[in-house]
């Protein structure tokens, strides 16, 4: 089963309030987010934020509930590379952070979240570029082969 690491890019349509588990409530602004997570124990996980009608186990199922995803990127790895891909994004120029702690609760490489906002649409790619890692886009279309 194909394994790694992935990012999720969403976008929220308007400004709003959402409830993120025992996180609490907090404001989302409209734009673009991009979550990043393992699969190190196969793709099936991502395949499982793509279904509408799911159990909500991590912060990022709460969110879906709001927002579209809207492309995909994965990458074959046998490493976690998630923190240094969300450390990466988090260190572009527009990126903010407006959920301390979204998906990086048991986080042990400090990072601030693995949930990073911008306002506008950006190149995610480029931190897998700079990583050096092998990497696929998926589109909506094509989020079926995932």
């Amino acid at each position: 089963m194909q394994k790694g690491i992935y990012s999720l890019i969403l976008i929220l349509e308007n400004d709003q309030y959402i409830e993120i588990g025992k996180l609490g409530n907090f404001l989302f602004k409209k734009g673009y987010y991009v979550y990043n997570g393992s699969a190190l124990g196969g793709f099936g996980r991502v395949r499982y934020h793509l279904n509408k009608n799911k159990l909500k186990r991590w912060h990022i199922d709460y969110l879906l509930d709001k927002a579209k995803i809207i492309k995909i990127i994965t990458c074959e790895i046998n490493k976690n590379l998630e923190h240094d891909v969300s450390k990466g994004m988090s260190d572009k120029k527009d990126a903010e952070i407006l959920v301390p702690g979204f998906g990086s609760s048991d986080c042990s490489k400090g990072c601030a979240s693995h949930l990073i906002y911008f306002k506008e649409m950006q190149q995610i790619d480029e931190i897998y570029e700079k990583l050096g890692l092998n990497f696929f886009i998926f589109e909506e279309a094509d989020f079926k082969n995932i």
